[in-house]
């Protein structure tokens, strides 16, 4: 090999290691795109005909490989520890109070972060070069999820030079893997052209592209990272304070936290909280609170830690946002199951990063609770990664005639979309269609048995599941192992008026993505096959005493693990009060032995219809 080309290749990628700085960590692009993807696609071409140039920290390596099988789990060096938390200042206070205590006479010094709302994760470095990544996990070990830490263009693949001083030998950085507000924006957008499920908001997107077995398909996903500890430090310079190792992680490479602030005394600690709830609506991605950190490394060795979390550091976490609006209707939603929710339907208002037109109301029983009517001034509250909900109604500004819901009026009685009848099982809050057949309760199944809990079926959302019930394509989960890509690909996710075509290339990865199913481990076809009071937790007891379906069906552990007790436990989450219908009489027993013979019937029938398939040998062992 000439050295021209050695000498080029390595000009290329350390140009490219630079464009990628500017770009993703500090934001000030110094090139256009078209010219960044010329210089790209000259180091491939270089790769390509000098292989060996191809080394771990090329530029090229980010692009993702082929798909693995699952993750290994692996031991954090130094353990990845929570923070406790608190929503009260005075509680930030004591803390201040209690860290002097332990400290008595020493001057203290506070650093006081952004708590960025992303997943957290621990980057180890050897001689400059990244070697692997994780995620938190117990604290202790985690998922080994470096294949697609690689995608991540703001993590660098190899690290700065910090000056004069020698590159640590070995350096663990720890951080939160985000999505930006704008990247998660465009996903969306790219999903609902695609006619797959929009993802609730970016924590939820970072953890579902995480957990991606394809580093291919990460690669496309616009996840970054922000750097704001250490674990494990072999070598290097010696930094002996948070606001050095922030000044040191600058250096090498990595983002940090947008703002910082340093306190000597806990008012200053309170005014930088505030300050940042102010200034913290214009970053580009989430965050949930404030990280209050002791400055002086040598000052937190010495007060330690508890079992679970530092002393020298507590996360403040802002009240959820909440916004006043007006409830226009109260629709009815049918679930997988046939359970009928009650949706709201709201004035659109702008909440947490997003546009909330809708909010979920659980139940009847909760509807009445908090006496919630059409045409109520309502307060809506969206906390985290859980769907926007009612919080209460603003009763002075209740118009004159608003009427208390109820399910039978509301409804006349028939499902909404089936028309068939509904019933209202007295042990429970919820009413269900009792139509197997229902479409809304089939395009249900469908998209449950594609989601990344169950066998992560790539384009198969809601759209895509209602139009395959729509035009006969599908009404059962199985049904999915007939189709062609012959079949999916002129299949219409608009309207007539105003078609849109499902396409060839999302129906091949539809396509591929049922054929790897057949490999996926029985906990997760337990948990996909939509099997009645067959939640995750069940799903996972049984995988783990079974070896196979046909074990299941015959097992006597169904009478213990049947879901009975977890269906009672989601309804109290719902509604504590219904905790008094746990099963005691004979008649409640009778039910239980009744579910029994039906779950036992269900996944016989479910067996029967697998043999046809060839799916039958579905064991534990296949997702291992």
């Amino acid at each position: 090999m000439p050295d021209t080309s050695q000498q080029r290749h390595a000009v290329l990628a350390e140009e490219i290691r630079r464009h990628d700085r500017a770009y993703y960590v500090e934001a000030q692009p110094a090139i256009s795109d078209q010219g960044y993807d010329r210089l790209y696609r000259e180091l491939l071409d270089l790769e390509a005909a000098h292989p060996e140039l191809r080394t771990a920290d090329s530029p090229s390596q980010r692009v993702g490989g082929a798909p693995v099988d699952g993750f290994e789990t692996v031991r954090h060096a130094v353990p990845m520890m929570s923070l406790d938390n608190t929503y009260s200042q005075e509680e930030v206070r004591e803390f201040v109070d209690r860290v002097q205590k332990l400290l008595p006479g020493e001057p203290l010094e506070w650093v006081v972060e952004p708590k960025a709302d992303g997943i957290a994760i621990g980057l180890r470095f050897e001689d400059g070069l990244f070697t692997s990544g994780a995620t938190r996990g117990d604290g202790i070990a985690g998922d080994d999820v470096t294949v697609n830490l690689r995608t991540i263009r703001s993590i660098p693949l190899r690290l700065n030079e910090l000056g004069q001083a020698h590159t640590p030998e070995v350096l663990e950085v720890r951080g939160e893997v985000i999505m930006t507000r704008s990247g998660f924006a465009q996903l969306n957008r790219e999903r609902a052209d695609a006619g797959e499920p929009l993802f609730a908001n970016p924590r939820n997107a970072t953890a579902g592209s995480l957990k991606q077995l394809d580093s291919a398909l990460v690669a496309k996903r616009p996840l970054d990272i922000v750097l704001y500890g250490s674990g494990e430090i072999v070598g290097g310079p010696a930094i002996d304070s948070q606001s050095g190792l922030l000044d040191a992680l600058g250096q090498l490479g990595f983002r940090t936290p947008q703002y910082t602030w340093c306190c000597s005394s806990v008012d200053e600690v309170l005014d930088a909280i505030d300050e940042l709830d102010r200034v913290r609506g214009g970053f580009d991605y989430d965050t949930d609170g404030a990280v209050i950190k002791l400055n002086s490394f040598a000052q937190r060795d010495r007060i330690g830690a508890t079992a679970k979390a530092p002393r020298w550091a507590m996360a403040y976490k802002y009240a959820p946002e909440q916004a006043q609006t007006r409830l226009n209707a109260i629709t009815v939603q049918v679930g997988r199951t046939g359970t009928l929710t009650p949706v709201a339907e709201l004035e659109p208002v702008f909440l947490n990063g997003s546009t909330i037109s809708r909010a979920t109301l659980h139940n009847e029983e909760e509807i009445a609770r908090k006496d919630i009517r059409v045409g109520d001034t309502v307060l809506i509250e969206k906390r985290g990664d859980v769907i926007p909900g009612v919080i209460s109604v603003v009763k002075e500004l209740r118009p004159t005639g608003a009427e208390p819901f109820d399910m039978q009026s509301a409804t006349g009685g028939r499902c909404p979309e089936c028309g068939g009848e509904i019933r209202k099982d007295e042990s429970f809050v919820a009413w269900r269609c009792i139509n197997t057949q229902c479409p809304a309760q089939a395009a249900q199944r469908l998209e449950h048995f594609a989601a990344r809990t169950a066998l992560d079926i790539e384009c198969l959302g809601d759209i895509v599941s209602d139009k395959l019930v729509e035009r006969g394509l599908a009404s059962e989960p199985l049904d999915l192992f007939g189709l062609s890509i012959e079949q999916l690909g002129p299949l219409n996710l608009g309207t007539d008026d105003e078609p849109r075509v499902f396409g060839e290339k999302n129906a091949t990865k539809l396509v591929e993505s049922v054929a790897r199913a057949r490999g996926m481990g029985l906990d997760r076809w337990l948990f996909a096959l939509a099997i009645p009071e067959m939640g995750r937790t069940t799903a996972s007891s049984l995988a783990k005493f079974h070896d196979n379906l046909q074990a299941v069906a015959e097992s006597p552990l169904l009478h213990e693990v049947i879901a009975l007790d977890e269906k009672v436990a989601e309804t109290v989450r719902i509604n504590p009060r219904s905790r008094k219908n746990r099963p005691n009489s004979d008649a409640d027993k009778a039910g239980r032995e009744q579910l029994y013979t039906s779950l036992v019937s269900e996944i016989r029938e479910l067996l029967g219809r697998l043999e046809l398939l060839g799916l039958a040998k579905i064991t534990k062992e296949n997702g291992d």
